[in-house]
């Protein structure tokens, strides 16, 4: 996730979800860090640009239509990026999302993660999608974070894969970054052979790391409130600092992330990523 992570190109399926590159590490469940489940959004600057929502009991937010699936191009600073008005709602947003998730474990390549694969096992299952669907929910409520850029960040880290291998981290003194949010220090999931419940607290624990932080790290929630907007917040999560006059510079980490939850925010999926062309 942060500037320390090297990145190593992940080949995803041309039908698949495009997904971040990054450093295989294995896949053991890491140690859980302490819950910070009681961070939450407090900028008013995020509650007008969206970044907060105190509202995501309701799926139904946005344009009222799925979106556009391709890329546009976004330049400069968080304000000439679309702005909440042109985000689809969110339940548009999960129900297009729900085909690549269920193939993105193995569009990631299965097997073991320290042998490259981008994955540590199967999934989504039908059962797994619904439970991404319950944990997200519950943080967006708790956490105050808009329930789609939490989603968003989701599909961007790990195509929505459980079982997602972690990026390893090559400073050793830094942690690595495992789980469906790619969070600092955080934890991996549980595995398939685990009861229904224990899958449910594994991902709501991944999602509670990546939206609310980890003992070693920031999430969407501190970035959020340290910028009021989710491009910038964006940009703070990926790159651990931000230009805020240009926020297609990576700081070291992917150029093109701010950019791709832009276009995941309005509709974009399986459309070409065309930020090399912007």
């Amino acid at each position: 996730m942060l500037t320390q992570v090297v990145a190593l190109q992940a080949i995803i399926a041309a039908s698949a979800l495009a997904a971040p590159s990054k450093e295989i590490q294995e896949g053991a469940p890491h140690v859980l860090v302490s819950n910070p489940s009681s961070q939450q959004v407090t900028s008013s600057d995020a509650f007008s640009s969206g970044a907060g929502n105190n509202d995501n009991a309701n799926i139904y937010d946005g344009t009222g239509d799925v979106g556009t699936d391709q890329y546009d191009c976004y330049y400069g600073g968080w304000g000439s990026f679309p702005a909440k008005s042109q985000w689809i709602e969110f339940d548009a947003m999960w129900n297009n999302s729900k085909s690549a998730m269920s193939t993105s474990c193995s569009d990631l390549g299965v097997g073991s993660c320290s042998d490259g694969a981008g994955a540590f096992g199967d999934g989504d299952n039908d059962e797994q999608i619904g439970l991404i669907w319950n944990a997200i929910q519950q943080v967006a409520e708790s956490s105050l974070v808009d329930h789609r850029f939490i989603l968003a960040t989701i599909l961007q880290e790990s195509s929505g894969c459980v079982n997602v291998c972690g990026s390893t981290n090559p400073d050793p003194s830094q942690p690595d970054n495992p789980g469906l949010m790619q969070s600092d220090g955080g934890s991996t999931f549980v595995g398939n052979s685990a009861s229904t419940s224990d899958q449910q607290q594994s991902i709501i624990q991944m999602i509670i790391d990546g939206a609310q932080g980890t003992s070693d790290g920031d999430g969407l929630v501190q970035c959020i409130n340290q910028y009021g907007n989710i491009y910038e917040a964006a940009r703070c999560y990926n790159s651990g600092s931000v230009d805020s006059s240009d926020l297609n510079d990576g700081e070291g980490a992917t150029n093109s992330y701010v950019n791709d939850i832009a276009n995941r925010m309005t509709g974009w999926l399986y459309a070409d990523n065309g930020f090399d062309s912007c």
